[in-house]
Formats: structure tokens, C-alpha cells, sequence
């Protein structure tokens, strides 16, 4: 496999206040990505997504093990050769408010990348800044404007421009849709896919909503309280669920029928999401998990290959379908 980001084993903790505990908001996650695929991950306000999108890009350094991006562990680099290595890997954050100073015009934040690398002319870093605003649907005319003057679809425009400047070769989205009205939404995943076949992006794509990344994702990652519970293709995925977790996660979505034409049985969870600090003994979904037994509480399930290309950590996996019998 040609991986472009390569985990093993990625912990990411962080102490509280006190000192005294420690969040352990990524736990011990194994993935590749492939270069050019969109690789979901999904899970709840908690599960430790955005944690792991911001470890990928070196904005957050792992408590131990390993992360490699180009076969290249960031960092073992010097200084320099760290800043380069970063300009491969950006992220695109939830809010694009927060992500724009309000006292610079657009075309001034879209250059700004590029000012502070000090790449060619002003006036060849303007140019650069308005042929990537007019590449993701903003005309030249938006970048005289300030933030507060456009939309909140449009100012998610405006940061994915500004990554584009630096030509990455792996984008986080970290919930890059959510704050946006559901009109909007489609725009921009169709924007996302437009400039994967373009410049051959890869994606980190960090999302709550199994919809969405069902739709623009080559494989699905489920994260549950900082760990990963099922891996696999996104087609295989939304059709036969391996983990209860995911399982509940499909049963949530929409579905745009009257109540008595749904076939499917709702599978509801019960209780909020353990806390980091103190995660369940054995498997860490037990507490909520209908199909839990004396065996979850007392070990935890190993990460295994179920099927080929289909990894998941459950120690009844595969005994039990969408309406909880036994195959």
C-alpha cells in the first residue's frame, strides 16, 4: 500500500488542571492512508476525533507511539525541515469564523500563507491568492471583502483557499460541514470532491454525521472514547455494521419515510458517553451496549481482521446482525 500517513499505537493524553489525571482523549490507534482516498472517521462529541486530526497534522504532539507521514516520523526533523514537512499536512477547522481575523480583507487572509513563507512577489502572491479564491467559487471582487461581509458557506470557501496555497498532499476536515445550513453542505462536498481528482488531495475527513461521510469516503474509521472499534470500506460499512457502536450510529440517521413504513428496528443508547479520564475496564462501549456480557467487562477485545479489509474490536463481531440475532 502507498501510505501517506502511517499510525501505530498514537496516544495522545493530556493532564488536568490539578495534575493530578490524565484525559486520555486518543488511546492507542493503528491506521494507514492511502494517498488520494478519503478516509472517514466517525463517532460522537467525546470519541477523540478532532484530537486525532489535529495529532495527523503535527498541531498536537502523540504522548507515545508512532505517527509517519511519508514514511517520515515529523518529529526526528530540525526545525526547518519540520515547518516543510508541515505544509503537506493541513487542516480545515469546524468554525470559519474563528478561523479568519476580522481586521484582514479575504484576499489578504488568503495570502497570508504565503507572506509568511516569503514565496515570489507581492504581486505574484496576490495573483496566487485570487486564482485559488476564484478556483473554489469566490470571484475576485470577494477578496476586497472582510469576513464579516460574507456567508458562512463562503468563509469555508475562503479557508479552504488559504490551504490551497501551500499545494498539501493531506487535508483534515475536521467538521467542516456542521455549522453550515444543510443547503450549503452539498456545495461543499462537492467542492471537496472537485479538488481531490484536481490536485490529487487525500482527506482526513472528521465528521459526526454517518450521512455525510458515507458519501465522500473510500473507508470508514468509527471512534469511540479514543479508540477505534470498526475499520473498513464505507459501501461494506453502511451495509452490514460489525460493532454494536456503529450499528447504533446507522440506526440514528434520518430516514425520510413515515414511522410505519420503516422496516428497520431502532437501536437506541443508552447513557452518555464514559469519561476519558476514567474509561470503562475491558471494552470501553459495555455500558452502553445492549449485546454486553461478564467477558467485555473483564477483557479487552483485540483489533482484529474479521474479513479481509474489515477491522474491528468486539469480542462478539460478526454473531450479530442489525436487529440483534444471531446469524
Amino acid at each position: 500500500m502507498n501510505a501517506l500517513v502511517e499510525a501505530s499505537d498514537l496516544k495522545v493524553h493530556f493532564a488536568t488542571s490539578g495534575g493530578s489525571e490524565t484525559v486520555k482523549a486518543v488511546d492507542g490507534v493503528s491506521f494507514a492512508m492511502r494517498r488520494g482516498e478519503t478516509f472517514g472517521v466517525i463517532g460522537e462529541s467525546g470519541s477523540g476525533k478532532s484530537t486525532l486530526g489535529r495529532a495527523v497534522v503535527c498541531l498536537l504532539k502523540p504522548t507515545t507511539g508512532t505517527l509517519r507521514l511519508e514514511s517520515t516520523d515529523p518529529y526526528t526533523l530540525g526545525g526547518a525541515a519540520f515547518r516543510r514537512n508541515r505544509r503537506d499536512f493541513q487542516i480545515v477547522f469546524q468554525d470559519p469564523n474563528a478561523a479568519l481575523n476580522p481586521r484582514m480583507r479575504i484576499r489578504e487572509s488568503v495570502r497570508e500563507p504565503l507572506d509568511i513563507l516569503g514565496e515570489g512577489t507581492r504581486a505574484e502572491r496576490n495573483a496566487r491568492a485570487v486564482a485559488v479564491l476564484e478556483r473554489v467559487g469566490l470571484s475576485r471582487e470577494f477578496g476586497e471583502r472582510y469576513p464579516h461581509e460574507l456567508s458562512g458557506g463562503q468563509k469555508q470557501r475562503v479557508n479552504i483557499a488559504r490551504i490551497l496555497t501551500l499545494r498539501p498532499k493531506l487535508v483534515v476536515c475536521d467538521e467542516v460541514v456542521a455549522a453550515l445550513d444543510v443547503s450549503i453542505q452539498a456545495d461543499i462536498l462537492n467542492l471537496f470532491a472537485d479538488l481531490q481528482r484536481e490536485f490529487g488531495l487525500t482527506y482526513l475527513f472528521i465528521t459526526h454525521d454517518l450521512g455525510v461521510v458515507s458519501h465522500i469516503s473510500d473507508r470508514i474509521a468509527v471512534m469511540y472514547l479514543g479508540k477505534f472499534v470498526e475499520l473498513g470500506d464505507a459501501d461494506a460499512i453502511a451495509e452490514r455494521p460489525l460493532h454494536p457502536y456503529t450499528e447504533a450510529l446507522l440506526s440514528a440517521e434520518p430516514v425520510p419515510l413515515p414511522s410505519h413504513l420503516r422496516t428497520a428496528e431502532r437501536v437506541t443508547l443508552e447513557g452518555e458517553i464514559p469519561s476519558p479520564i476514567s474509561p470503562p475496564s475491558g471494552c470501553r462501549f459495555r455500558t452502553r451496549c445492549r449485546f454486553a456480557k461478564d467477558v467485555c467487562s473483564a477483557q479487552e477485545p483485540a483489533w482484529r481482521e474479521l474479513v479481509p479489509g474489515r477491522f474491528v474490536a468486539c469480542h462478539f463481531a460478526g454473531e450479530v446482525t442489525q436487529k440483534g440475532r444471531t446469524q
